[in-house]
């Protein structure tokens, strides 16, 4: 056992070594550990008392106990010696502080400035109104007023709040405008701002554009360290081992959150590392710690995209449920995604004294009682669920129109105060958008196909996962059926036989033959965004335009999937963007770069599948449509007529229509509004005048959606 600690400890410390001292200095350290050196103590809870600069450990961990472990400062105390500290035996979890706090008082630093506006005079020229707007919203919501005197008259008043702009509206910048005024005035509220990791590096580098001066520690992931840390070449002690990658990384988040936790600083992670790092079932004493850290410390949380953990069973948000402080605030381009229970959910998420306030107006016992707070919050928010779908939720979905009205107003007034919208702004000067709905006719090889698929799904209940899969390979073209897995459930070997030899068959295939098509049409003036659900689909794509167009991937042809790492996408997207550059078409996975990545290279942009979440869509569409775009922006969305893509499609606009209902206070006209005959398209207008094979069924322009600049 002995033997094992000394082999971890000295391989923890000497990542240290490697890290903040040089070969030499360090090597003349560990001969004369007490000359030389102006020793700075420090606690690690694997390593015990160490010095900061040289790595000598004046202590080692399993001779501390708790009680000495809880000082916040190390610097020239005196310590028990080593005979007294192992006689005592205390459970080695308990009451650690690692990570001293950050003393500060619980008002506003100071009261001098009439207004926070004050605090930031540089930033604020730079925001535009709707931004000015919704700072504005966020100190009220936060807290309580603009002006630092009423704050504390207000207390009782704040909570989490919603800033629900569309996607490139400029909320990294709006937040980080207000967190710099807010530490300015609450230096000891630690932010914690959390983010899909395809957004971390944004938000990174919103700081450093906008030359922020507070310091900004990112947490990577395991896997995202790994390669950064390539970079740097590793000290290499003699007869000492070499530290793992993992251990490494712990190392680095702890070294970040002990860094934050300290002085004023804002802390950025990933959801996937956030999550990893709340475990509760952990052996290790450090995990733990940094669980208790990330849901007592935060003083303020941010969540990008916080519409993602929305499912009442995701883990995701019921860790983030248990972070404790009630300051948050939620983004999100597309608040409403699937239904209201996810609706509640993430405004729960947001703000969660909301459970309270939907009991308060919707539960007469709970007016009454006053006390049901008492109950278990997961019982609390079960109840309240109940209330906001059965007196909320159903009057909005009713067909009359008055139970409908009555629906909303009640929404309203539960939401009222702590929701900012804002639907313009990312399209302003842009020179426009046409979105078009293209029903496709099957050919008679895929209609063979999705009749027996269609007739399976018939005998059962809902949308089996493998039959909407194997419906979606086979509207793009036939071929792709037998990629899938589960292909033989369905056909026999001599039917998947058939498929094989029709790969490079065109006709076969009414959405292949469009791509193609329009392709060779834009090519010479305008790069091509395709998005897809699955693999196989880009694959055969990028065999297709090296075989007819003579493009070979990673030059003319990129692809954009969830396999890459966050350094590869980076370039992928950095090589399309680039100007003059050769690149002409990027395949995209539509989960990979759905949120937060701009790609406004592309004017043209085809959606292969359809979504069940309308969002998604919206979204995908949002990485073309946003500020730096140049051209008009032609969007596509294919679906073959008569198939489970048009349900799925007269389904997300409905739920389209729900959301636009919540959000507008005019009146909402019926979705089969928004669709006109019409094509103002002159490239589509000339393939379908073209189209002898007869490939379309209707074409519809989203009148709503679509917008015209010029």
């Amino acid at each position: 056992m002995d033997m094992l600690w000394r082999e971890l400890e000295v391989s923890l410390a000497s990542c240290y070594l490697e890290e903040d001292s040089n070969a030499a200095t360090v090597t003349e350290t560990v001969e004369k550990p007490n000359q030389g050196c102006p020793h700075d103590f420090r606690m690690n809870e694997e390593i015990g008392i160490y010095c900061y600069r040289c790595g000598f450990v004046r202590t080692e961990i399993k001779y501390i106990t708790p009680p000495f472990i809880q000082h916040s400062s190390w610097h020239q105390e005196e310590k028990h010696s080593a005979e007294e500290d192992s006689r005592t035996k205390v459970d080695e979890d308990d009451d650690l502080d690692l990570f001293p706090a950050l003393e500060s008082p619980k008002g506003p630093v100071s009261q001098e400035n009439d207004n926070v506006w004050a605090l930031i005079p540089e930033l604020r020229t730079k925001l535009h109104a709707h931004q000015k707007k919704a700072f504005e919203f966020l100190w009220k919501n936060i807290a309580g007023s603009m002006e630092p005197r009423l704050m504390e008259a207000a207390s009782k008043r704040i909570g989490g709040c919603v800033v629900s702009h569309t996607p490139g509206a400029g909320k990294t910048f709006l937040i980080i405008a207000f967190l710099v005024s807010y530490l300015k005035l609450f230096p000891g509220k630690r932010p914690l701002v959390l983010a899909p990791k395809t957004t971390l590096y944004t938000w990174y580098k919103e700081f450093i554009k906008w030359d922020i001066p507070i310091p900004v520690y990112l947490i990577h992931g395991r896997r995202t360290y790994r390669v950064f840390k390539q970079k740097s070449s590793p000290v290499v002690l003699p007869g000492v081992p070499k530290p793992t990658d993992d251990v490494k990384h712990v190392l680095d988040c702890l070294e970040k959150i002990q860094k934050w936790h300290s002085h004023p600083s804002v802390l950025i992670m990933g959801y996937t590392s956030f999550l990893t790092l709340m475990r509760e079932d952990s052996k290790f004493a450090h995990r733990k710690y940094m669980a208790k850290v990330l849901r007592e410390s935060p003083g303020i949380l941010v969540l990008d995209e916080g519409h993602n953990p929305r499912s009442t069973k995701s883990r995701l948000r019921k860790a983030l449920m248990k972070v404790q402080t009630k300051l948050r605030i939620l983004l999100s381009g597309t608040l409403f995604q699937n239904n209201f229970c996810e609706y509640f959910n993430t405004l729960c998420l947001a703000r969660p004294k909301f459970i309270h306030e939907v009991l308060k107006a919707l539960d007469s016992k709970y007016r009454r009682k006053g006390k049901v707070a008492k109950k278990a919050s997961h019982l609390l928010e079960s109840r309240a669920r109940k209330f906001f779908l059965d007196k909320i939720a159903k009057k909005i979905d009713s067909d009359k129109g008055r139970e409908r009205q009555q629906g909303l107003k009640m929404l309203r007034n539960v939401t009222n105060g702590f929701i900012d919208v804002y639907e313009g702004g990312s399209s302003d000067g842009l020179p426009g958008l046409q979105i078009y709905t293209l029903l496709m006719n099957s050919t008679d090889t895929q209609h063979e196909i999705l009749l027996k698929l269609h007739k399976k799904m018939a005998k059962c209940n809902g949308y089996p996962l493998e039959l909407e899969l194997m419906i979606t390979l086979g509207s793009i073209h036939p071929w792709l059926v037998k990629t899938a897995v589960c292909a033989e459930k369905f056909f026999t070997s001599e039917q998947l036989m058939e498929l094989e030899k029709c790969k490079f068959d065109l006709k076969l295939g009414s959405k292949v033959r469009f791509v193609l098509s329009l392709i060779y049409r834009v090519v010479k003036n305008e790069k091509v965004l395709i998005f897809c659900h699955n693999i196989a689909p880009v694959k055969l794509f990028v065999e297709y335009f090296e075989k007819y167009f003579g493009w070979l991937r990673g030059r003319e042809v990129l692809v954009l999937t969830g396999e890459l790492e966050l350094f590869e996408r980076g370039k992928v997207i950095d090589k399309f963007e680039e100007p003059g550059g050769v690149a002409k078409i990027l395949l995209a996975s539509i989960t990979a770069c759905a949120e937060g990545i701009s790609l406004t290279a592309a004017s043209r942009v085809i959606m292969l599948d359809s979504e069940w979440n309308p969002s998604k869509t919206k979204q995908a569409i949002a990485r073309a449509f946003r500020p730096g775009q140049q051209k008009v922006v032609y969007v596509y969305q294919l679906l073959v007529t008569g198939s489970l893509e048009e349900d799925k499609y007269r389904r997300t606009t409905w739920k389209e229509w729900v959301s636009s209902m919540i959000f507008s206070e005019a009146f909402v006209e019926d979705p089969s509004q928004w669709q006109a005959e019409k094509i103002e398209d002159d490239i589509l207008r000339e393939m379908v005048a073209e189209d002898r094979s007869k490939s379309f069924h209707m074409i519809m322009k989203n009148e709503k959606a679509s917008s015209t600049n010029k």
